[in-house]
C-alpha cells in the first residue's frame, strides 16, 4: 500500500486532514478515529495517523469532503477536549510511527545500493555452491540466523514518498534500480505491459492505474462461464504441479531440495551481482517473490507443467510487479488481493477454485524454502528470458531475483508461507461483487 501525502493542521475544535489522493473510490473508502489513531484506507492507499490527543468520531461534525481541483481529499474530526493543542503536528515521522516504533533512530540510506563485484570465482561456483546442500548459498555474507523470522515484521510500515519520485525519471524494477527500459515500449508490442507511460511514473500512478485497469478488464459473463461451464477446470484443479509437489514432500519429510544440471547451469549465466539492500527494501522484496510465484504456479497448473509459447505472457500478466511494475505493498494480504484480481481479469481460464489451488502451490514452494523458490524463479525467468519483447522483465526483475534468493533467509521465506496461508483470498476484497454476481446466476430453489 501507498502513504499518500498529507497535510495537518488545527482549530480550537478541530483537526483537518488533507490527503493526496489520484484515485478514488467512495465506496472502497475507510475512514476510522480510534482515540488517537486515524486511519484513512482507500486501495492502493493507506494512512494510520497517531495523534497526541483523541479525536471523536461523530457523525454530525466529522466530515470529508474530495476536491476534484485539487485532488485532496479534506477530512476533519472534531477534538475530544475542545481548546486543546496538540504538539508537533508538523512532525510527519512521529505521526505516522507505529506502536513502541523509534523514530529518533538514524534514518536508514535514502537508496538501497545494487553494487557490480569483480569476481575471481570460477564460472560454476554459485551453481555449485547451491546444488551442494551447504549451509550457504551463493553469497557467504548472508549468515541465516535462528530467530531471523521472528524478527522479521510483516506489518505495514509507513514511508512518505522520496522528492525524486516526483521526477521525470521513473524508477522500477528490482529494488527500485531500473529506468529507460521502456522508452520504446509503443514500437515493441509488449502485450505484458499495462502501464501507459512507464518511464513518466511513480509507484503511486502505478498503482493506481493497476486497479483502474483491472476495474475495466474484469468481465462478470467470462467469470460465470468458467463458473458455471468451463469443464477444463476440473482438470486442472484435480492436478498437482511438479514444484507444489516437491514443496509438499520437503515440508513433511524435511528434505534437502536440489537443483538439476540444467538449473546449475541457468545459474552460471546470471550477473554476477551482489545486492545490499536496505530494511524497507528487502521486506518489498520477500513481499514481491509472492506475485512472481503465483504468475509461474498458474501455469504450471494450467499447462499441467508443459509451458506453452504463452506462458511467459501469463508469468507476467498475473504478476502485478510485472505487468505493471506496482511494488507498492506493503502487507501480503495486498499483494494476495491484487494476484486474485489479475487472474480474475485477463488469463484465458478465470475461475475461483482454480485461483484457489494455484494459491495452495504457492504456498508449498515457499513452504520448500529458497531452493525451491530459487527453481521457480529459474523456471519463469527461462519462458520471459528468450522473448523478443519480454525479455526486459529478465532484465529488470527477475535475473536480480535469481541471484539475491540465494542468499535469502530461509526462515524469513517459510514465515512468509504462513502468511500466504493465512491471508486467503477472499471473494469481498476483490471488489467486483462476485458474490453477488454468482447468486444472479444461480437457480433459486
Amino acid at each position: 500500500m501507498i502513504t499518500p501525502r498529507f497535510w495537518v493542521r488545527q482549530d480550537d475544535d478541530y483537526v483537518h486532514i488533507d490527503i493526496k489522493v489520484t484515485h478514488v473510490k467512495a465506496q472502497n473508502m475507510e475512514l476510522q478515529v480510534d482515540n488517537d489513531v486515524f486511519i484513512f484506507a482507500m486501495a492502493p492507499y493507506y494512512l494510520r495517523l497517531h495523534f497526541p490527543g483523541n479525536l471523536v468520531d461523530d457523525d454530525d461534525r466529522a466530515s470529508a469532503q474530495f476536491d476534484l481541483g485539487t485532488s485532496l481529499l479534506k477530512v476533519k474530526y472534531p477534538k475530544e477536549t475542545p481548546g486543546e493543542t496538540f504538539a508537533d503536528l508538523d512532525l510527519t515521522a512521529k505521526l505516522l510511527a507505529r506502536v513502541g516504533e523509534d523514530v529518533s533512530a538514524a534514518p536508514a540510506p535514502k537508496k538501497p545500493l545494487i553494487q557490480e563485484l569483480a569476481s575471481t570465482e570460477t564460472p560454476g561456483a554459485a551453481g555449485e555452491d547451491v546444488a551442494a546442500g551447504g549451509d550457504s548459498l551463493a553469497n557467504d555474507q548472508f549468515v541465516e540466523e535462528l530467530d531471523d523470522a521472528a524478527k522479521f515484521d510483516w506489518q505495514l510500515p509507513q514511508q512518505m514518498p522520496e522528492d525524486d519520485e516526483l521526477g521525470l525519471e521513473a524508477k522500477y524494477g528490482f529494488n527500485g534500480q531500473y529506468s529507460g527500459y521502456f522508452r520504446a515500449q509503443g514500437e515493441a508490442g509488449n502485450d505484458i505491459n499495462d502501464i501507459g507511460d512507464v518511464e513518466h511514473s511513480s509507484s503511486e500512478s502505478r498503482a493506481a492505474e493497476r486497479l483502474q485497469i483491472e476495474d475495466a478488464k474484469f468481465d462478470g459473463e467470462y467469470y460465470l462461464a468458467d463458473l458455471l461451464e468451463n469443464e477444463d477446470v476440473g482438470e486442472f484443479v484435480r492436478y498437482t504441479p511438479a514444484l507444489a509437489a516437491a514443496g509438499r514432500r520437503a515440508a513433511e519429510s524435511g528434505g534437502e531440495i536440489e537443483l538439476s544440471a540444467a538449473e546449475r547451469d541457468q545459474m552460471t549465466a546470471l550477473p554476477r551481482r551482489r545486492h545490499l539492500v536496505d530494511a524497507a527494501g528487502e521486506k518489498t522484496l520477500y513481499l514481491g517473490l509472492v506475485p512472481l510465484l503465483f504468475g509461474y504456479c498458474y501455469d504450471a497448473r494450467t499447462t499441467m507443467d508443459d509451458p506453452t509459447s504463452e506462458s511467459g505472457w501469463t508469468v507476467g500478466k498475473l504478476a502485478p510487479n510485472v505487468a505493471c511494475l506496482d511494488t507498492a505493498f506493503g502487507t501480503v494480504r495486498d499483494v494476495v488481493v491484487a494476484c486474485t484480481r489479475r487472474a480474475l481479469a485477463y488469463p484465458l481460464y478465470r475461475h475461483w477454485g482454480l485461483v484457489e489451488k494455484v494459491w495452495e502451490d504457492v504456498y508449498y514452494v515457499l513452504r520448500g524454502g529458497r531452493r525451491l523458490v530459487l527453481r521457480a524463479l529459474l523456471a519463469a525467468n527461462r519462458l520471459l528470458s528468450f522473448h523478443d519483447v519480454y525479455y526486459v522483465y529478465s532484465k529488470i526483475l527477475l535475473e536480480d531475483y535469481c541471484v539475491w534468493i540465494q542468499g535469502a533467509s530461509d526462515s524469513v521465506v517459510r514465515s512468509l508461507a504462513h502468511e500466504v496461508r493465512q491471508c486467503p483470498p477472499t471473494k469481498a476484497a476483490v471488489g467486483w461483487g462476485l458474490e453477488a454476481l454468482e447468486a444472479s446466476a444461480t437457480p433459486a430453489e
